[in-house]
C-alpha cells in the first residue's frame, strides 16, 4: 500500500488506472456513543426515569393517564417565570410541563414551539430545576440557544456542539461566573422579589375580579339553562326594534319559572290572546250567564230574555222610586176586596164620627172582647133601665131640686111624703111627730117655691121616687159619657135622660161597627192607624199607599216573571240574588249594569269562556295581569297580537330572570369602564412581570447548593495535566452546584452520550424538540438522564430519514398474532401479553413522537403566528389540525384578492425524465421579477420542488441565468447570503423531504410532475404519493410567512378522484389533489369555493370551537351589526370560530383593509378563559391585523343604550380617520 497520489497526478487522455492506495487516520461516527450507551443501560435500572415512562415499564399495559393539571388562574402568580410573550395553549403546556411523567407537546408549525421551550426553561430556572435540550438538528439547538440569549439568560445555559472544542469555553465561563457570583455582597434581587410579589398580588386581584365578571356572565343559570349574556341577547332581540308593552307586574310569578315551563305558559296563553281580548273575561259580569253557544239565534233569545228582564226592572225601579210605600202587599185581592167594600163609607163619615172613631178605636182592639163592646152592654143596660122608669112623675119645678138632694134625702122625702098623704087612723092623727114630719114637707114644697098641698107632696114623693130610680143610671151614663170623652150628663136631666141615652149607644154602636169592618180589613192595624188619626186626608193616604202597594206588587210580579223566563240563561246563584232583591223591593240595576255594558263582548266572551276551562291557574293570572293593559293591547292589530304577546311574555319573564341573576351575582354590576380601567391596569402589570421574571431569571441563584470557589479549583483548569475533560468537568461538578449554576444544557443524542455521565435523572426534565424527526434509540440515553420527559413536535410532519435504514423481520412475529387473550386467562398470561404487545409497539416505532404519543399526555399548541394570511394555513388547519389552530391574522377579502397570498401559475409544460424544465424556467423568472427591486424591498425567497432532480434543475437554470445577467448575479448572491436578526434566511432551493424547519417569506413551489411527451399524465408523485406524503406536504406548504407562488403543470382532476366522489381524503393523492384545488379556488378569489372545499376536506371536526364562541347571530349582535350599517357602514361578519374570531369588522373603503373590528361582549374559547388572555394578550395580537378593536357591552348596550352607541360611533369614527392618516 502506497500513499495517496496528489491532486497533481495527471494521466494520459483516454485512460483509466488503480493505485493501491489507502489512508488510515482516527474517526468517531454518528451514534457510535448512543449504541455504547444502549449497550451500558442494560446494567441500569430505568426507575424514575423518563426512560422508564417510554418503555412503559412502570405501567405494564396501561397508557399514562392524562393528568390533571390545575388552571392557569389556580396557580399562584409567583410561580409562574413567563419572560417571553406568549399564548395560553402555551402557558398551559408550560405549566403541564412540570408534572410527571412528562407532557406530549404537539406544535403545528408556526405555533411557536421554541417560543415555548423558551418560557419551559425560565420555568424551570424560577422553580430551580434543571432541564437538558436535545435536538436532532443543529440549526434547532441554535434557535432555541438564541432566543435564550436574547432573553438575558446566557449565564444560566451551556450548548455543547463539540466535546472537545466546546470545553476550554465552557470551562472558562463556569469559573469566571463563579468568581463573579461569590464577589457579590449583598443579594441584588432583595427589590426584585419585594417589587414581585406586589405586583403578583395586584395582577391576582384584578385578573380574579374580571374573571369574576367574566364567569357570571356567562354562568349558566340551573332554573332557566340561560346565562347573563344569553339572557340580555334574548332581551335586546325581544325590544328590537320596539320594547313590547310594559307590564312588571307580571315579572314576579313568571321569574319562579323555567324555560319549559315558561314555554308552556306562553304556549296556552298567547294563541288565546285575539279570543280572549276582546272576551274582557276577568271579573266579567257575564260570568253570571251560563254557558251557551255563541250563535246569532242563541244571542238574540238571551237578548230577548235578558232585554225583558232590563226592561221590568227599570219600570221596577221607577215605580220603587215614584211611589214608596211603608208597607207591600203580596195578594192585593183581599185588600181590594176590602176597599170595594168599605172605603167609600169611611170617606164619607161625618168629622164627628171620624172624630169618635179616632178616639174609641183603641176601645174596640181587639175585636171580640174589647172594651168597647162591654161598654155598649152597658149603655145598653143603661138606656133599658131609664126607659123603664117612671118619667110621669118628672116634676118640672120638683124634679132639678130632687136632682140635688142626697140620696138620704130623696129616702127621707119619699117616706114621710108617703106617711103624710096615706090616710091614716085616728089615732095616728095625733102623732105629733107625723104632724111635724108634713109640717117640714110642705115647708120644702113651700120653700121651693111650690104650693103646700096634699097633692104637691104627693108629687113630691113620685118625683123623688123617679129621682131615685134614675140616679144610678144617670151616673152609670155620665161615667160612661166620661169614658166616651162624650158631653157630660146634666146631674138634674131628667126626661132627655132616655133619648140622650138612646143617642149615645147609637153613636157608640155605629163607631163599633166602623172598628169592626175595619178589623175585618187584611191590614187591619195601618187601617187603624190612618183612623186614629181621625182625620178623612189620613184615610185618602192610606187607600193611596194601598194603591202604590198595588202597584209595587204589580212591577215585582212583572220583574218576577221576567227574571223567570231568563233563569235558563243565567247561573242560579244570580237568579235568587235578583229574586231576593225584588222581594225585598231592592233594585237590581247593579246587576243589571255590568251586564248590560259587557254585553257587546258576548260572543268573544261565551267562545273564550269554554277555552278556558282548560287553563292552567298561571295563565289565568297572567290574563289578569294581561287585562291591565288591554286598552294599549287594542291598538295592536289582530293579525300582530298572538306574536307581541308572546314578546311581552318572555321580555318580562327575561327581566325577572335578570334581576335574580342580578341579585345572586354582584359581579355584573361591573360596568364597562370600571372593566377597561382594569384592563388597562393588567396589561401594564403583565409587562411588568415578565421583566420582573426575567431580571430574577439571570441573577436567581440558590448559593446554599453551589461550593465555594476553591472547591471548584481541581476541575476548572483549562491546561495542564491535572486538567479534565468535559465529561469528568460535568461529573465531578454536578455535586458541587454545576446544575444550579447552569441549569439549562443543549446538545444533541450522540453529544450527550459522549459528555454526559449515564446517571439516571441526571436533568429534572429533558426536552426533545422536533422530536418527530429524532429516531427512538437516539432518544435513549437523555431519556434515562431525565425524570420527567417533554417531548415537542409534530405529527403531521416528516418522520426520521430512513434512506439507509433496512426492514427486519421482527423476531416476534411468529410469537404474537395480536388476537387479545381469552377471558379465561391468567393473570400471568394476559401481563405477558401487554409485555409483548408494549415491546413490539416501542420497537416498530418510527420516533420519538409517535412513541411519547401513547406514553405521555399532550398538550397542543393552537395559535399560529407565522402566515401573514390565513389561506396560507388554512388548508393544514382544516386537514391536518381538525380546525384547532386559531390564527391572528384577519383580511377582508378585497385584500385577500388584491395581495394573492397563494398564487397558482398553471403552465402545463411536459414533464420529461423525471424533471419540468419549462416550470424550471418559469421560477427563475418570479425569482428574477422579485430580485429586480432594491435588497431592503425583496422578500426572503425559498423554492421547493417535488423531487430531487427538478431542484437540482432549478439550481442549474439560477446558474445559467446568473452567468447571463448580471443584475440577476449580484441579487443572486446578495440573496444566498442574506441574514436577517442573526438568521441565516438566504434563498435556498430544496425538495419536500428535506424543506422542514425552514421559513421564508414567500415560497415558490414547482410541482414538477405533468403530463409527458406522449400527453399522458401518470399518477406517480415520488415521496408524495407514498405513505406518509401528505405530513411532507404538510411541511411543503406551511414554510411561507406571506405567499406561496405554485407552478404547476399537473392536471388537478386527475390526480385523484377525492374531488368527484366528495369523500373525505384518504390517500396522499388525495391530500395533494385538495391543496392544488385549494390553491386554485383561492388564486382566482373563489372564497366561498375554498371554504366549502375546507370543510370537506376536513378530516377530524370536533366542533369545540363553535360551542366554545358566542353566537353572532342573537338579538345583542344583530343589534349592533344593525346599528352598524345604519351608519353607512358595511359589516362584515367572521366565518371562523376559532380565539380570534371577532364578531363584525368595518373595511376601510379606501384601502380595503379591515380598520376597525367589533366585539360583542368579551369572546369566549377555550384558550380566553383567563383575563389576561382575553383581555391583554388576545387584543394585543389581533392589532397587528386589525389595527383598532372595540369591544361593545351587551350590558350597556341594554341599559345605557344611547350612550353604548354613541362610543361604537366614535370609535368607529375615530378608526377610520387614524387609518386614513396613516
Amino acid at each position: 500500500i502506497r500513499a495517496l497520489p496528489g491532486p497533481s497526478t495527471t494521466l494520459p487522455l483516454r485512460s483509466d488506472a488503480l493505485e493501491c492506495a489507502a489512508v488510515l487516520f482516527h474517526v468517531t461516527f454518528t451514534g457510535q456513543a448512543i449504541g455504547e450507551e444502549l449497550r451500558k443501560l442494560k446494567q441500569h435500572s430505568p426507575a424514575g426515569t423518563g426512560l422508564e415512562t417510554a418503555l412503559r415499564l412502570g405501567t405494564i399495559g396501561k397508557p399514562q393517564a392524562q393528568q390533571q393539571v390545575p388552571h392557569r388562574s389556580h396557580h399562584n402568580e409567583l410561580d409562574r417565570y413567563f419572560t417571553v410573550p406568549s399564548d395560553p395553549s402555551q402557558e398551559s403546556a408550560v405549566l403541564q410541563a412540570r408534572h410527571g411523567p412528562g407532557l406530549l407537546i404537539e406544535g403545528p408549525p408556526g405555533t411557536g414551539k421554541s417560543q415555548t421551550i423558551v418560557n419551559i426553561v425560565g420555568d424551570a430556572i424560577g422553580r430551580r430545576k434543571s432541564l437538558l435540550i436535545v435536538c436532532q438538528k443543529h440549526a434547532a439547538l441554535e434557535v432555541v440557544q438564541k432566543r435564550l440569549v436574547a432573553e438575558g439568560l446566557g449565564d444560566r445555559i451551556i450548548m455543547v456542539n463539540d466535546v472537545n472544542k466546546d470545553r476550554t469555553a465552557i470551562i472558562k465561563a463556569v469559573r469566571e461566573q463563579l468568581e463573579a457570583l461569590h464577589r457579590r455582597a449583598t443579594d441584588p434581587l432583595v427589590a426584585i422579589r419585594r417589587k414581585r410579589e406586589n405586583t403578583a398580588a395586584r395582577i391576582e386581584a384584578l385578573e380574579g375580579e374580571l374573571d369574576r365578571h367574566h364567569a357570571a356572565l356567562h354562568r349558566v343559570d340551573e332554573r332557566t339553562g340561560l346565562s347573563y349574556r344569553t339572557l340580555l341577547g334574548e332581551l335586546i332581540a325581544l325590544e328590537t326594534p320596539e320594547p313590547p308593552i310594559d307590564l312588571p307586574a307580571l315579572r314576579n310569578p313568571l321569574q319562579k319559572m323555567d324555560t319549559g315551563s315558561l314555554a308552556s305558559l306562553e304556549e296556552e296563553v298567547s294563541p288565546l290572546t285575539r279570543h280572549w281580548l276582546p272576551a274582557r273575561f276577568e271579573e266579567s259580569a257575564l260570568a253570571s250567564l251560563q254557558p251557551f253557544s255563541a250563535d246569532r239565534a242563541t244571542q238574540a233569545d238571551f237578548k230577548a230574555a235578558f232585554d225583558a228582564f232590563v226592561q221590568a226592572e227599570q219600570l221596577r225601579t221607577e215605580v220603587l222610586l215614584a211611589r214608596p210605600c211603608a208597607f207591600e202587599v203580596e195578594d192585593p185581592t183581599p185588600h181590594r176586596t176590602w176597599i170595594a167594600a168599605y172605603a167609600q163609607q169611611f170617606l164619607d163619615l161625618r168629622d164627628l164620627h171620624r172624630s169618635l172613631l179616632a178616639k174609641w178605636l183603641p176601645l174596640f182592639r181587639p175585636a171580640g172582647g174589647s172594651r168597647g163592646q162591654i161598654l155598649i152592654s152597658e149603655l145598653r143596660n143603661i138606656v133599658a133601665g131609664i126607659g123603664d122608669c117612671p118619667h110621669l112623675y118628672h116634676d118640672k119645678l120638683l124634679s132639678p131640686l130632687l136632682a140635688r138632694s142626697q140620696d138620704q134625702a130623696l129616702t127621707t122625702y119619699i117616706a114621710h111624703g108617703v106617711e103624710a098623704t096615706t090616710p091614716a087612723a085616728w089615732w095616728q092623727a095625733l102623732n105629733i111627730s107625723k104632724h111635724l114630719r108634713k109640717k117640714a114637707l110642705l115647708k120644702y114644697l113651700k120653700s121651693s117655691g111650690d104650693s103646700a098641698t096634699d097633692a104637691r107632696i104627693q108629687a113630691l114623693v113620685q118625683a123623688a121616687t123617679l129621682e131615685q130610680q134614675l140616679r144610678p143610671l144617670r151616673l152609670a151614663l155620665s161615667k160612661l159619657h166620661q169614658e166616651l170623652h162624650l158631653p157630660a150628663v146634666a146631674p138634674d136631666s131628667g126626661p132627655m135622660l132616655l133619648p140622650d141615652s138612646r143617642a149615645s149607644l147609637e153613636v157608640v154602636s155605629s163607631i163599633a161597627e166602623l172598628a169592626s169592618r175595619l178589623a175585618l180589613a187584611p191590614w187591619a192595624d195601618k187601617l187603624d192607624s190612618a183612623a186614629a188619626q181621625g182625620t178623612r186626608e189620613a184615610m185618602v193616604r192610606m187607600f193611596a199607599t194601598f194603591d202604590d202597594a198595588f202597584a209595587r206588587y204589580e212591577v215585582r210580579t212583572s220583574s218576577a216573571h221576567a227574571l223567570r223566563a231568563l233563569g235558563s240563561w243565567m247561573l242560579e246563584g244570580w237568579v235568587n240574588e235578583c229574586g231576593q232583591s225584588i222581594a225585598r223591593n231592592e233594585p237590581n240595576q247593579a246587576r243589571l249594569e255590568p251586564i248590560i255594558q259587557a254585553l257587546p263582548s258576548l260572543a268573544p266572551y261565551q267562545h273564550f269562556r269554554g277555552r278556558a276551562q282548560r287553563l292552567s291557574k298561571e295563565a289565568l293570572d297572567t290574563f289578569s295581569l294581561l287585562r291591565t293593559k288591554d286598552a294599549q293591547l287594542e291598538q295592536i292589530d289582530v293579525d300582530l297580537l298572538e306574536q307581541e304577546v308572546r314578546r311581552l311574555i318572555n321580555r318580562e319573564a327575561r327581566l325577572g330572570w335578570k334581576r335574580r341573576m342580578e341579585d345572586a351575582e354582584p359581579d355584573l354590576h361591573l360596568e364597562h369602564t370600571e372593566i377597561a380601567t382594569k384592563v388597562a391596569s393588567l396589561a401594564e402589570l403583565d409587562v411588568e412581570m415578565r421583566s420582573l421574571n426575567r431580571q430574577l431569571l439571570k441573577d436567581d441563584f440558590d448559593l446554599s447548593a453551589i461550593r465555594r470557589t476553591s472547591d471548584w479549583e481541581d476541575i476548572t483548569r483549562l491546561t495542564g495535566q491535572r486538567a479534565r475533560r468535559l465529561r469528568e468537568f460535568i461529573e465531578l461538578g454536578t455535586p458541587l452546584g454545576l446544575m444550579q449554576l447552569r441549569p439549562i444544557w443543549l446538545m444533541n443524542p450522540d453529544v450527550a452520550s459522549r459528555v454526559l455521565p449515564l446517571k439516571a435523572a441526571l436533568f429534572d426534565s429533558v426536552i426533545y424538540d422536533e422530536a418527530s424527526q429524532m429516531p427512538v434509540e437516539h432518544a435513549l440515553p437523555t431519556l434515562f438522564r431525565g425524570a420527567v420527559s417533554i417531548v415537542s413536535g409534530d405529527e403531521k410532519q416528516m418522520p426520521p430519514t430512513s434512506f439507509f435504514s433496512s426492514k427486519v423481520e421482527s423476531d416476534e412475529a411468529e410469537a404474537f398474532d395480536g388476537e387479545m387473550p381469552d377471558e379465561d386467562a391468567s393473570e400471568e398470561e394476559r401481563d405477558a401479553f401487554e409485555e409483548t404487545w408494549n415491546r413490539r409497539e416501542i420497537k416498530d416505532c418510527p420516533d420519538l413522537l409517535q412513541l411519547s404519543r401513547t406514553n405521555l399526555p399532550n398538550s397542543t399548541l393552537q395559535i399560529h403566528y407565522r402566515s401573514a394570511f390565513r389561506e396560507l394555513i388554512g388548508y393544514s388547519n382544516a386537514c391536518f389540525y381538525g380546525n384547532n389552530l386559531s390564527v391572528p391574522v384577519r383580511h377582508s377579502e378585497a385584500t385577500v384578492r388584491q395581495a394573492r397570498p397563494i398564487e397558482v401559475i398553471q403552465l402545463n409544460s411536459t414533464y420529461v425524465e423525471q424533471t419540468n424544465p419549462g416550470e424550471a424556467d418559469r421560477v427563475v423568472e418570479v425569482l428574477a421579477e422579485m430580485w429586480k427591486f432594491p435588497p431592503t424591498q425583496r422578500p426572503s425567497v425559498g423554492v421547493v420542488t417535488f423531487n430531487r432532480k427538478q431542484a437540482d434543475l432549478v439550481e442549474d437554470r439560477l446558474e445559467q441565468r446568473a452567468e447571463q445577467d448580471a443584475d440577476f448575479r449580484e441579487a443572486y448572491r446578495q440573496e444566498s447570503e442574506r441574514v436577517e436578526s442573526g438568521e441565516y434566511m438566504g434563498v435556498f432551493v430544496k425538495n419536500v423531504e428535506n424543506v422542514q424547519g425552514d421559513e421564508r417569506d414567500i415560497i415558490i413551489f414547482s410541482t414538477t410532475f405533468g403530463r409527458n411527451g406522449q400527453g399522458t399524465f401518470r399518477r406517480g408523485f415520488g415521496v408524495l404519493g407514498q405513505k406518509g406524503g401528505e405530513r411532507r406536504l404538510n411541511v411543503a406548504v406551511t414554510r411561507a410567512r406571506q405567499k406561496i407562488v405554485l407552478v404547476t403543470s399537473m392536471p388537478i382532476n386527475e390526480i385523484s378522484d377525492v374531488l368527484s366522489t366528495h369523500r373525505p381524503p384518504s390517500s396522499p393523492r388525495d391530500f395533494l389533489q385538495g391543496y392544488l384545488e385549494y390553491a386554485r379556488t383561492v388564486s382566482s378569489a373563489e372564497f366561498a369555493n375554498s371554504r366549502s372545499l375546507l370543510r370537506r376536506m376536513t378530516v377530524r371536526r370536533d366542533g369545540k370551537a363553535a360551542m366554545q364562541s358566542q353566537a353572532a347571530d342573537d338579538g345583542f349582535s344583530q343589534s349592533v351589526a344593525d346599528f352598524v350599517a345604519s351608519l353607512g357602514w358595511k359589516v362584515v361578519k367572521s366565518p371562523d370560530d376559532d380565539a380570534f374570531r371577532l364578531d363584525f369588522a368595518i373595511e376601510d373603503p379606501k384601502t380595503g383593509l379591515f380598520a376597525v373590528g367589533i366585539e360583542c361582549d368579551a369572546p369566549r374559547h377555550e384558550l380566553l378563559a383567563s383575563a389576561r388572555a382575553r383581555e391583554v394578550w388576545r387584543p394585543n395580537v389581533l392589532r397587528r391585523a386589525v389595527p383598532k378593536i372595540h369591544r361593545v357591552s351587551s350590558h350597556a348596550w341594554y341599559h345605557t343604550p344611547e350612550e353604548e352607541r354613541d362610543r361604537l360611533r366614535d370609535a368607529i369614527a375615530s378608526a377610520l380617520e387614524c387609518q386614513e392618516a396613516a
